[in-house]
């Protein structure tokens, strides 16, 4: 697993775990959670069976993703986005660059709400 936390660079891990289908089934996935200043937070959800990885980014800032998403250019693939919850199927090369478009994005809106 420190193989996998090591994906996130310049992130605060807040915990991490293995994740079965049912109670006492082998586990097909782990899971580990992150989070990003007061800005945004999520889990980096990687499958057992053949790496696939996906990211879950929850924004702090109240705003629809399904809105924006259009106009954003990610590195990995947009799976799905609804309220302030954005899935993308990412790689070890993508997973960073999205993390930091993403970070440097709600920054700047964060920033355009305080200045109202």
């Amino acid at each position: 697993m420190n193989d996998l936390k090591s994906l996130l660079k310049d992130v605060e891990i807040t915990d991490e775990k293995e994740v079965s289908r049912k109670p006492g089934e082998k586990p097909f996935a782990t899971e580990i959670f992150y989070k990003i200043d007061d800005i945004f937070n999520g889990k980096l959800h990687v499958r057992k069976s053949n790496n696939a990885m996906y990211l879950s980014v929850i924004s702090k800032i109240p705003f629809n993703w399904k809105s924006l998403v259009g106009n954003m250019k990610f590195a990995g693939k947009l799976i799905d986005s609804a309220g302030g919850i954005l899935w993308l199927q990412e790689t070890d090369n993508t997973i960073n660059i999205d993390l930091q478009y993403i970070q440097k994005y709600l920054k700047e809106l964060k920033d355009k709400e305080n200045k109202k």
